[in-house]
């Protein structure tokens, strides 16, 4: 009989899972793939944000350099850039106080935030101080589709330091909002950031 229950418990403590044992290993694999899943859509949403706020940035600073380019006390204060699509955006660089002379400003301070002025996008723009550039999406050679071309709200305000120098701000911003197949991604950027330099003569 001794033999007989030692078989039996054997065969017992070598029988396998339970059937509780099962359900309790898939929730913690269930849980563990939400976890992953929900890392693997944080970076895809970080990855769209920087690649628009990056574009954004190298935007405004060829729009700096393109009014860098004018001295201070040049008779003709305009320039052109051409987009992809083949339209010509002038660019006027009149300082103020001249009428209409550049974007509305606003403090960060009014966002909460202390430091200095910015473009305030949340203001009607002021012609011939802001354009409404593309930026076509290449680069697919293999048949593939491209993408979806980016349109970008382009800003700029220039403001008189004094006789000789002058005080450039340049900002732009995404307006399409489109890109990966999603539709209004206000929530994934972050706020225009502000370039300033100074020209002189």
């Amino acid at each position: 009989m001794r033999k007989i229950r030692q078989l039996k418990y054997r065969r017992n403590r070598n029988a396998g899972f339970s059937l509780i044992e099962l359900l309790l290993a898939m929730i913690v694999l269930a849980v563990g793939l939400l976890g992953a899943m929900i890392i693997i859509l944080t970076a895809i949403v970080s990855n769209s944000r920087s690649r628009f706020d990056t574009a954004a940035v190298a935007l405004a600073q060829s729009t700096m350099n393109r009014i860098l380019v004018l001295s201070a006390s040049a008779g003709v204060q305009q320039t052109q850039i051409t987009d992809c699509n083949g339209t010509v955006h002038v660019m006027t660089t009149t300082p103020a106080p001249a009428p209409g002379a550049g974007a509305p400003l606003t403090d960060l301070a009014n966002l909460g935030v202390s430091g200095n002025r910015i473009i305030d996008f949340t203001q009607p723009a002021v012609n011939g101080y802001q354009m409404m550039y593309t930026l076509c999406a290449t680069g697919a050679a293999d048949g593939l589709p491209t993408g979806i071309p980016q349109v970008y709200d382009v800003r700029w305000n220039v403001q008189s330091i004094n006789a000789t120098s002058q005080l450039i701000l340049v900002a732009a911003k995404n307006a399409t909002e489109t890109g990966n197949g999603i539709q209004n991604q206000s929530r994934l950027f972050m706020l225009p950031m502000t370039l300033r330099a100074v020209r002189g003569n």
